[in-house]
């Protein structure tokens, strides 16, 4: 397997001398390469890492098809060797991260959780409200928070309630709009996006499925390890400016993630954001049903306690599942719809809870490891 892994690296660093030196016939050759290499890879591996060699070899095709058909243009008055591959007009891409309309996401809005968000105001809210006393007490606001828990609880809008409780420019990106197949575009779009946030005099900086855009190096691609790379470097100038950044990081996958992004100066904060609480589930409950009638008999209390193991995506889901039995009841018999304890019942019976324990065991585990 590492002869295989080394001739995959090989021919993707040699596709990319070629592509600098403009030898558009040979990097098509060895991006071909570099992709049966990767498949060959995907073959002795199984789950999350065979498909992201499956990934990687796709990604190698598509840019070997992309170079027979049009070989990119270099920017003007650029030499061999020069900058990432650009655009028909030779300019990178140009991508506006900044969401302009501040989230309406308050912490009120948030059921449950009552831990994280006070951990949240102390880390984050009140050094970014009152930078002048934080600094008085010789902590300085901004820095890096990681989000981390199984999916479907809130961390996505954790986020959001943070920049709404700002006034701050609020700026958004996932692992997959930042990655590209592209050679040196991904590293491009990261650096634009930390600059474009920087250059703010506060401003809320949110990275969403960090583990897809900082996996841990060494192993699957010069793609990754470049742009671990590039993130640690653009973010090791934050004891450089005077502009307060926070950069907000979530992920389902944490041990994915390359040790080095937890290091201190990087998410020096982790806050695990785990299944819903009783208050949690409540609040949900009450949210979703809230102005939907109901049967006698029929309250959010009495089903709060039965959605515990269940994440919050899990009852949104469960809930409109019984809405739409209602409904259909509703129109085939002609009355107003009446939303039944059997309703939800069907629903409970037939959607199972999307984590397990062992997946909860494996974010202990990771936390007593890790931090």
């Amino acid at each position: 397997m590492s002869f295989l892994l080394e001739k995959k690296q090989e021919h993707e660093g040699k596709c990319e001398a070629a592509i600098r030196a403009e030898q558009y016939g040979d990097a098509v050759f060895h991006a071909a390469k570099a992709a049966e290499f990767a498949y060959a890879l995907a073959s002795q591996c199984e789950g999350h890492i065979a498909g992201r060699y499956i990934e990687d070899a796709e990604g190698w095709l598509e840019i070997a098809e992309r170079l027979k058909k049009e070989p990119p243009k270099k920017t003007r008055g650029a030499g061999k060797g020069s900058g990432p591959i650009t655009d028909e007009k030779g300019d990178a891409p140009d991508e506006d991260w900044l969401v302009t309309a501040k989230p309406n996401i308050t912490f009120d809005m948030i059921a449950g959780m009552e831990q994280a968000k006070l951990s949240i105001r102390e880390m984050v809210v009140y050094p970014l409200r009152q930078p002048e006393k934080a600094r008085s007490l010789g902590l300085k606001p901004g820095g890096g928070v990681l989000l981390f828990g199984p999916p479907g609880n809130g961390k996505t809008m954790l986020g959001k309630a943070i920049a709404n409780e700002l006034d701050a420019a609020f700026y958004y990106a996932s692992g997959a709009q930042i990655r590209s197949k592209w050679h040196g575009e991904s590293e491009q779009r990261l650096r634009k996006l930390i600059q474009a946030a920087r250059n703010n005099p506060v401003a809320v900086l949110f990275l969403d499925e960090v583990e897809g855009l900082l996996p841990k190096r060494g192993g699957n691609s010069v793609v990754d390890n470049r742009i671990v790379t590039q993130f640690l470097a653009e973010i090791g100038g934050f004891e450089e400016s005077e502009n307060i950044l926070l950069l907000l990081g979530a992920t389902n996958l944490p041990w994915d993630i390359d040790p080095a992004v937890f290091r201190t100066g990087r998410f020096d904060a982790k806050i695990f954001i785990g299944l819903p609480d009783m208050p949690a589930r409540l609040g949900i409950l009450r949210m979703h049903l809230h102005d939907v009638q109901c049967e006698e008999g029929l309250t959010p209390e009495q089903w709060a306690a039965r959605f515990d193991g269940y994440t919050g995506s899990d009852i949104v889901g469960i809930i409109n599942a019984a809405k739409r039995a209602c409904l259909s009841r509703s129109v085939k018999e002609n009355l107003e719809p009446v939303l039944r304890g059997a309703d939800l019942e069907s629903a409970f019976k037939t959607i199972p809870s999307s984590v397990t324990p062992k997946l909860m065991q494996k974010y202990e585990a990771f936390q007593e490891a890790r931090f």
